[in-house]
């Protein structure tokens, strides 16, 4: 299973698109924090977390739109090399997909960290910031529900097909933009950008409310879900090429 692990992440990682996905993903990251996180979210300090949880937020579709084309690669794409190691090495189904799955799951961490150390690089240019322990909630409050949710949704409909796969691509940009109360919030752009207002204070501590974090763990059971969901259906397991049989002669 290393083997397969390896090969399909260097596949992944080597691929021309996953290079366009990344680039595109820091170039709006880029116009994002120059344009909006520089003047600082909610009157708070543009290194706030307040304001860097808003950068991310506005970021997510686009790194949730890399995780499900990675998806969308594996579902359609069965190379020759791959069958040859699954033949070699047969294993249940669900061993596989959770190979691929780790996988996807590193090559979404991989697009945030690319941009999240671009917002860090920021900071530190700018304003000699460098407290980036203050920033982690932020971070997994903003991008590890969704990432887990678009998984176990990109899992589900690429056993169905592949191209609702590439479909699913606009779900994160229609639960980002969509005026959807907060029990559904998607990015959380919303609660980054008006919460700290009501605190009364200029530049509070981060916090999360109840519906919030309600909401954070409702995307992340419901990712779950759809991902042992798809695992335990039946899946069609690899087989060993028959043994050829020696006649006597």
């Amino acid at each position: 299973m290393k083997k397969i692990f390896r090969y399909e992440l260097r596949r992944l990682l080597l691929n021309k698109l996953f290079g366009g996905i990344l680039a595109t993903t820091l170039f709006y990251g880029w116009l994002t924090l120059n344009q909006t996180t520089i003047l600082g979210v909610a009157n708070t300090a543009p290194f706030s977390p307040w304001s860097f949880g808003h950068y991310l937020a506005q970021i997510l579709p686009m790194i949730c739109l890399g995780e499900l084309f990675f998806i969308g690669l594996f579902a359609a794409d069965r190379t020759r090399r791959v069958s040859v190691l699954m033949e070699a090495t047969p294993a249940p189904p669900q061993r596989y997909a959770a190979v691929r799955c780790g996988t996807v799951m590193v090559g979404a961490a991989l697009l945030s960290l690319c941009a999240a150390a671009m917002a860090m690089g920021f900071y530190i240019r700018l304003f000699g910031w460098i407290s980036w322990g203050d920033l982690l909630a932020p971070a997994v409050l903003a991008l590890l529900p969704p990432i887990v949710f678009c998984l176990g949704l990109g899992q589900c409909l690429g056993r169905l097909h592949p191209s609702l796969v590439y479909a699913a691509m606009a779900v994160p940009f229609l639960l980002s933009w969509l005026p959807l109360p907060q029990a559904m919030d998607f990015s959380l752009a919303q609660f980054f950008q008006h919460y700290p207002t009501t605190c009364g204070t200029l530049d509070p501590a981060f916090t999360v409310t109840t519906p919030i974090l309600i909401n954070r763990l409702a995307y992340l059971a419901l990712g779950a879900l759809l991902f042992l969901w798809d695992g335990h259906r039946p899946g069609v397991r690899p087989k060993r090429a028959a043994p050829t049989s020696i006649q006597p002669g």
